[in-house]
């Protein structure tokens, strides 16, 4: 096959973020005379995401991953960096741009299901929305069939057309927050742990129905997630996240059979095993100390106050993404080629073979 013709059947790249950082002003000790402090809610992140496939964000509660997805669609500030949609930017620090393009080809599922619904609206009109929103021409006959179309594809029928949010269990709203999404016809769907909130069993439900409608409409989707047995089961490539800043980047089973990075190595090695027996023969990664504040991060590597493999010179400066193995996974640690490049994982752990 010609390098042309292997050009061509390159996925296209959709959205590409580059350097992006977002940062707030918080009040001194919680008094506005006091001056501000930054936070560093994101800082310096670098991905991009390719048509059709699926990139899931982890990383513990509080380490960014939620506003970096708000950041994308305009709804937090971007303090530098950008974002570009099909080649195109889209989100620049202090810019005032005509979003209205993004938005309808990039929409979002919510963390909270109910919360993210509007309790005075029916479903229909929840569903109907970003149809005329975005300034569709499409008569009311057709809107409706529409409208009935999505919810039957997620699972719901023309009986729920005319209640309301508060009549609906997690999931249920859920599945609603999807039909709204995916009604405009996106190109990109951002998932901001759409299943953190709902049960176990609920959880596999609408992740069988996200991976069905991605085959089904060839999207692409950002899956923002902290439980790394769902992201496995979902994505196609992994980016890890701490204290705002990218730790590694990759094809999900470089990341999972082989992480680089010692957080990396930490995050799997803390997945709990259901077997007792097979859960006290593991080898755990413990990590020292408590995560830093992002009013105040560490010199250097972000990670290096807990990491068990930090020296000296991880304090000198932060540690850029460098490319690493068959794959192109990208690794932000000085000593990645000094580290192990494997958790030790007995037979029975829920990541050994959860969607390969």
């Amino acid at each position: 096959m010609s390098a042309t013709s292997t050009t061509s059947q390159a996925p296209a790249t959709l959205l590409s973020v580059d350097s992006l950082k977002v940062q707030f002003g918080i009040p001194r000790g919680g008094f506005p005379w006091s001056g501000k402090a930054t936070l560093r809610a994101v800082d310096g992140v670098s991905f991009n995401v390719r048509r059709g496939e699926t990139v899931g964000l982890v990383g513990e509660s509080g380490c960014g991953k939620s506003t970096l997805a708000r950041a994308i669609i305009g709804l937090a500030p971007v303090a530098s960096g950008s974002v570009r949609w099909l080649g195109e930017e889209t989100v620049l620090p202090n810019a005032k741009r005509d979003t209205s393009r993004l938005r309808r080809d990039v929409q979002m599922i919510f963390q909270d299901p109910l919360a993210s619904l509007d309790p005075r609206m029916t479903i229909e009109q929840i569903v109907a929305e970003p149809l005329t929103t975005f300034g569709q021409d499409i008569a009311r006959a057709d809107v409706q069939r529409r409208v009935l179309t999505m919810l039957e594809r997620v699972g719901l029928n023309a009986q729920h057309l005319r209640r309301y949010p508060h009549e609906f269990s997690g999931g249920q709203c859920q599945r609603v927050g999807i039909a709204r999404a995916l009604i405009g016809e996106p190109q990109l769907v951002i998932c901001d742990e759409p299943v953190s909130a709902l049960d176990v069993s609920i959880q596999a439900q609408i992740v069988n129905l996200l991976r069905d409608l991605q085959r089904e409409l060839s999207l692409s989707l950002l899956f923002v997630a902290h439980d790394l047995a769902v992201v496995k089961a979902i994505s196609h490539r992994v980016l890890v996240m701490y204290l705002g800043r990218v730790m590694e980047f990759g094809d999900k089973r470089e990341v999972y059979g082989e992480p680089r990075h010692p957080y990396t190595r930490a995050l799997l090695s803390a997945v709990p095993v259901p077997d007792p027996a097979v859960e006290r023969a593991r080898r755990h990664l413990l990590l020292r100390g408590e995560i830093a504040s992002p009013l105040s991060p560490p010199s250097g590597c972000a990670f290096r106050t807990r990491c068990p493999d930090a020296i000296d010179a991880c304090a000198a400066k932060i540690p850029q993404p460098v490319t690493h193995g068959a794959s192109a996974t990208r690794v932000a640690c000085i000593r990645v080629s000094d580290a192990p490049k494997e958790v030790p994982r007995p037979e029975g752990s829920p990541l050994g073979g959860l969607g390969d």
